[in-house]
């Protein structure tokens, strides 16, 4: 039945049960008429002459071929019968075979447009048919389904040419500096030097970003299973970032106030990691974390150059820089915001910029609360 095609299927199980009814109508029918048949054989006849006493007789005494009759026309009957019930159950098998057909025929044109659907052509959606059945109904939710892959799609090849172009930078540069230094016939220390450290600062910063797009792929394995103390996650990730601020003269500072949620406590660590992890020399970083309206709040505020009212929704996509000179110049690939909004709607939660000035930003995290 597996091989069979949906139209065979139907028709059968359409056959066996009209075959099922028949079987049964006959079978009551035939056993009925030829039990009163039979009854003939004994049946009796009262004669009551006029002014003379009644008498009974059988109806066999009066044709001695009575019997013979009765059981040629039994079995005629029941050969009748056998044979208009296969013609039903044939006329019944071959009408479902072709009304299943018509009823069909939507999902095999619907299976055939199904056919011609490739990655470039995901933003022309299937005409709906004017019903509401169920192929109006699965034809108005693929449409729904190639929308969102048109969408994802096109996200995926932006962030294709958005890595290819990021990877292909350093590489350009650490190619031209090689050729140059080829290209001289006695080089000197300086220039080895020189190029050996260009070289290191590209590797560098290849390895930088191939290790976060590693990180975004590997975010839906991670289990999210976890109670999460906000107060000393911020307090884990202030303390391993100490070093690095003290370098660049940023301090770094923490709010009163505490929140609980249930997630990856490795994943809620890099975004917390990411989203203070920059601001200029000089200036500080100040998180916290709340309750609020029973959603567990994440607060970083900078001091930083501020975000243009523009860019505000732009920043948390890959490979968007506010300050692209200084993103580069300390090593950013333009991915650690996007990481961020990926791991908060990861936790069914939310990333936003909630002011930002030349004097500074703030960005806030909302995360579902521990219930």
């Amino acid at each position: 039945m597996k091989r069979l095609s949906l139209q065979w299927r139907l028709t059968l199980m359409a056959a066996a049960l009209v075959a099922a009814a028949c079987l049964l109508l006959n079978l009551f029918i035939s056993s009925s008429a030829i039990m009163r048949i039979n009854e003939i054989e004994t049946y009796m006849i009262e004669v009551a002459p006029n002014g003379q006493d009644a008498f009974m007789f059988d109806v066999a005494s009066l044709y001695p071929d009575l019997q013979a009759q009765i059981h040629k026309s039994t079995e005629a009957f029941s050969i009748q019968s056998i044979l208009i019930t296969l013609a039903v159950i044939l006329l019944a098998g071959v009408f479902t075979y072709f009304l299943a057909g018509r009823a069909l025929a939507p999902l095999r044109e619907f299976s055939g447009h199904m056919e011609k659907i490739q990655a470039q052509n995901l933003s022309e959606p299937l005409e709906i048919p004017h019903t509401d059945d169920e192929i109006a109904q699965l034809t108005r939710s693929f449409n729904r389904m190639l929308t969102r892959l048109d969408s994802a799609f096109m996200v995926q090849r932006q962030f294709s040419a958005n890595a290819a172009h990021e990877l292909r930078t350093p590489l350009a540069v650490m190619r031209t500096k090689l050729d140059v230094l080829k290209k001289q016939e006695n080089p000197s220390a300086e220039e080895y030097a020189e190029t050996l450290q260009k070289v290191s600062e590209q590797t560098e910063r290849l390895s930088h970003l191939v290790k976060m797009l590693l990180e975004m792929t590997e975010l839906e394995t991670a289990p999210r299973n976890d109670h999460v103390c906000l107060s000393a996650l911020i307090e884990e990730v202030l303390c391993d970032l100490a070093q690095a601020a003290d370098e660049k003269k940023v301090t770094l500072c923490q709010h009163p106030g505490d929140a609980e949620v249930t997630g990856s406590d490795l994943l809620l660590y890099r975004a917390v990691y990411n989203a203070v992890k920059y601001n200029r020399p000089n200036g500080s970083v100040t998180v916290g974390a709340r309750m609020e309206n029973g959603c567990a709040v994440l607060c970083v505020e900078d001091t930083g150059i501020g975000i243009a009212a523009e860019n505000r929704m732009d920043i948390f996509e890959p490979f968007v820089r506010v300050d692209k000179s200084r993103s580069r110049a300390m090593g950013g690939a333009g991915l650690g915001l996007a990481l961020v909004r990926d791991i908060a709607e990861m936790h069914g939660g939310s990333v936003q910029v909630v002011k930002s000035s030349d004097k500074g930003t703030v960005i806030e995290m909302k995360l579902p609360a521990l219930s």
